[in-house]
C-alpha cells in the first residue's frame, strides 16, 4: 500500500487468470463466501488489481473509526 506506513498485512487466497472465461462471478462470490466462514477474524475482498481474492485482519471496534 502506497502512504499507509506499514507493512501490508493482505494474504492472496487465489489468483485467478485474466483471460479464464471458465471463471463466472458466482465461482468468485462462493469462493468469498467460503473464506468468510472459513476465517471469520479476517475481512475477505476481491482485488482486482492483482485478479485476485484476499483477505486481512479485521480491526477492533476502536480501528473501524478513522479521524478525518
Amino acid at each position: 500500500m502506497v502512504g499507509s506506513g506499514r507493512k501490508s498485512e493482505k494474504t492472496i487466497h487465489h489468483q485467478f487468470d485474466p483471460s479464464d472465461d471458465s471463471v463466472t462471478l458466482e465461482t468468485v462470490l462462493n469462493m468469498i463466501e467460503n473464506l468468510r466462514k472459513k476465517h471469520p477474524d479476517r475481512e475477505v475482498f476481491f482485488d482486482g488489481d492483482e485478479y485476485s481474492i484476499c483477505s486481512r485482519p479485521k480491526h477492533g471496534k476502536h480501528g473501524a473509526h478513522r479521524r478525518s
